[in-house]
């Protein structure tokens, strides 16, 4: 486990998911059975799956 930060999510539908840009995650890993898609924790305790491994990154060093 480690923390990611959203970025990169599919222009003109930010809205449409159940985190924003700049927020920080815990990425609980990418699912076997579905490479490329990960498992996610927001801050409101809330797991969420599914979703593309390359709308997340690691935090620089001022964002930690």
């Amino acid at each position: 486990m480690k923390i990611m930060i959203v970025d990169g999510l599919p222009e003109g539908y930010e809205d449409k998911y159940p985190f924003k840009e700049g927020e920080g995650v815990l990425f609980l890993g990418e699912i076997e059975n579905m490479p490329g898609h990960v498992a996610i924790v927001t801050r409101d305790g809330k797991t969420h799956f599914g979703y593309h491994d390359d709308w997340f990154r690691e935090p620089t060093e001022d964002e930690l």
